[in-house]
């Protein structure tokens, strides 16, 4: 092809046709200039399928990490509306006192919920800088408040529990009132008490009905209400995100 525009203008020279020579040159030119346009134009657009390929990739991942948040979430939920329970049924009546003394003690004692919320699809998305590039300035911003604001508030409502759980558990444990050992949980059976179990499941009573013991059982049910409302707001958080990030991959 070049061969054959070079042959025309040297036709046009030798028959010394100069002002069409120049508007050939000029026509040449144009026309390399837009084949340079539409190379690019091609270039572009491939590249920005390949992009828009390599972010829905990440946001399926996504998509995928917040169903199993969703899943570690309802665990969590059900963990503090257990609590909220056991502790109630000691405050509200006194059935609770039919029971064993380490039936009680399981009553009483709290379980603090480990972090299992994993970041790492949103972590690199960052550290390839794409995190501003996912779609529609919603799904950016959805995405970036979730990881953000939310997961992060999570991981401290996770630390706050955990360390008051551990101090109530700390009071309910090492009470000079009552000799521990709750043998379900800590498999203490053969170690001797100093009291007798009527006896430990007497002063275990007192402890629950004093009240420090009340004001313990009390903060623990509160704490577990506030974790069921910040939980269940990122399970919302979620499958909206879930929902967008669906309708932007479909579309």
């Amino acid at each position: 092809m070049i061969k054959f525009f070079r042959k025309i203008r040297q036709n046009l020279l030798m028959e010394n046709k100069t002002g069409k020579y120049f508007k050939y040159a000029i026509g040449e030119i144009v026309l390399v200039v837009i084949g340079i346009l539409i190379a690019l134009g091609i270039n572009n657009w491939n590249q920005n399928r390949l992009n828009k390929i390599q972010i829905n990739g990440y946001l399926s991942n996504i998509v995928t990490d917040l169903k199993s948040d969703i899943l570690e979430y309802e665990r969590v939920i059900k963990s503090y509306e257990s609590g909220v329970e056991n502790n109630s049924r000691i405050l509200i009546n006194d059935d609770y006192q039919q029971l064993e003394v380490d039936s009680i003690a399981n009553l009483i004692l709290g379980f603090w919920n480990a972090n299992r919320i994993s970041s790492q699809t949103y972590q690199k998305i960052k550290s390839i800088g794409l995190q501003e590039t996912l779609g529609t300035p919603e799904i950016e911003k959805t995405v970036n408040d979730y990881y953000n604001i939310h997961i992060a508030a999570y991981g401290y409502l996770i630390n706050w529990d955990k360390e008051l759980t551990d101090r109530d558990n700390f009071f309910w444990n090492y009470n000079d009132k009552f000799e521990t050992g709750f043998e379900s949980r800590l498999a203490l059976s053969s170690l001797p008490y100093q009291s007798t179990s009527e006896k430990r499941k007497e002063e275990l009573i007192k402890l629950t009905e004093s009240t420090l013991g009340r004001n313990y059982l009390k903060n623990a049910i509160a704490r577990d209400k506030y974790g069921i409302i910040m939980v269940n707001k990122n399970i919302s958080e979620a499958k909206n995100l879930m929902e967008l990030i669906e309708k932007e991959i479909i579309n």
